[in-house]
């Protein structure tokens, strides 16, 4: 199992570290460039778009089964009034060990 995981927040753009058993949420397709934050409905989410108001359904899981380059949804602030609040991030590297891409 995974001890330190990278993390990108990519709307944010700043980087940070967590440990493998933070909850996340699987992606939708559609779910590119939100310009803020991510917020959950029961099993949907909803997200700004440029001018485009989007939904998804996104699916639980768990930090430790991810891979670098794999997007998810994590909740970054802890300490956010809003507890369905989450963004959009790119999995840089696992135990120091970032993806790489084929050709």
């Amino acid at each position: 199992m995974p001890n330190s995981i990278r993390i990108r927040d990519v709307v944010r753009n700043t980087t940070f570290e967590r440990g493998p058993n933070e909850p996340v949420l699987l992606v939708p397709y559609e779910l590119f460039q939100p310009t803020g934050s991510v917020h959950k409905h029961g099993e949907l989410v909803d997200w700004q778009q440029g001018a485009n108001h989007k939904s998804g359904r996104a699916v639980p899981g768990m930090l430790k089964n991810t891979q670098p380059g794999e997007r998810v949804l994590m909740r970054v602030d802890a300490a956010s009034p809003d507890g369905d609040e989450w963004w959009l991030c790119e999995i840089v590297s696992v135990d120091g060990v970032a993806g790489s891409k084929e050709s």
